[in-house]
């Protein structure tokens, strides 16, 4: 069966909220129940959420598998479709993968600006120093904010005892 343009990455997006529903019930089913009797279970809502999102996700996996695929925005039908960029897709993830590295042992100010840099880059930009220095002044202001003001503490890592 030959898929029409784009409907490989169709096909992937629909699996994965395939797989999101099916981890969502996984997980809700493995919840301790209360001790004490209720009306509705905790269980209800995830349930329901899991199912909705498995069925629908199931539903657009056979419009896909007919040839019913998106436009995208902005593309004119019948017009080839650009390919990916996994060197920026690889640079988003890696920073995102980066900042839950680095957020209990660095800090959030370390790992958010590092998380920040590295989607500038993925991004294109090309002025490096000017995206790092207010990148860090910035990710700096709301740690702050968080933490002196709305009294949220966030982890400070390297920089215990000097914020």
């Amino acid at each position: 069966m030959k898929l029409p343009q784009g409907g490989k990455s169709e096909l992937t997006f629909v699996g994965s909220l395939f797989l999101v529903g099916a981890i969502v019930a996984w997980d809700t089913y493995s919840v301790e129940l209360p001790a004490f009797n209720l009306t509705i279970s905790p269980r209800v809502f995830p349930y329901a959420v899991a199912t909705l999102l498995m069925v629908l996700s199931s539903i657009l996996f056979i419009n896909v598998l007919r040839g019913d695929t998106a436009v995208p925005e902005g593309h004119i039908e019948g017009t080839p479709i650009e390919k990916s960029d996994y060197r920026a897709f690889s640079l988003v993830l890696a920073s995102l993968l980066a900042f839950l590295l680095l957020i209990e042992r660095a800090g959030f100010i370390v790992a958010a600006s590092l998380t920040f840099f590295g989607i500038t880059v993925a991004f294109g930009n090309k002025r490096h120093g000017r995206s790092a220095i207010f990148g860090t002044l910035f990710i700096t202001l709301v740690y702050l904010a968080f933490t002196q003001f709305l009294n949220v503490p966030l982890p400070a890592g390297i920089f215990k005892g000097l914020l």
